[in-house]
């Protein structure tokens, strides 16, 4: 056990973890009530898109509701409108919860469908793929 804790001493990668996924880089504005779990989900779902990261973005999604193909989708749709700055305007979240995101120079907006994982008291959040709009 005392290996194991020492090893973490080892790390020296201070790097924070808005750097490493890439929502650091995100220039979003935020309009409505978003939740922690809420907003945490939406920016990790649009650094994916901005990234065009296919991989992380199906990992992001719903058992149900997302698959590789679905994300590949999504980042065939999206990625370029990620490029540009967005607005995330929050819907008052329950079990799920919706975010209409506007790309700037998108016409289209992007619906997302962001269902609550765990038990309520639990703030983590997956993305549907399959209920974009």
């Amino acid at each position: 056990m005392l290996l194991l804790a020492g090893c973490d001493a080892l790390n020296t990668d201070k790097t924070p973890a808005r750097v490493k996924d890439g929502t650091a880089d995100l220039d979003l504005t935020v309009t409505g009530r978003p939740t922690p779990g809420t907003l945490t989900t939406t920016e990790r779902v649009l650094a994916r898109l901005k990234a065009r990261d296919t991989d992380d973005l199906a990992e992001l999604a719903t058992k149900d509701g997302g698959t590789e193909d679905e994300a590949k989708r999504w980042v065939a749709r999206w990625g370029k409108a990620a490029q540009h700055p967005a607005t995330a305007d929050f819907a008052p979240p329950e079990r799920s919860a919706t975010v209409d995101v506007r790309f700037s120079g998108e016409h289209t907006t992007l619906t997302l469908v962001l269902k609550q994982k765990g038990d309520e008291n639990e703030e983590k959040y997956a993305v549907a793929l399959r209920e974009d709009r």
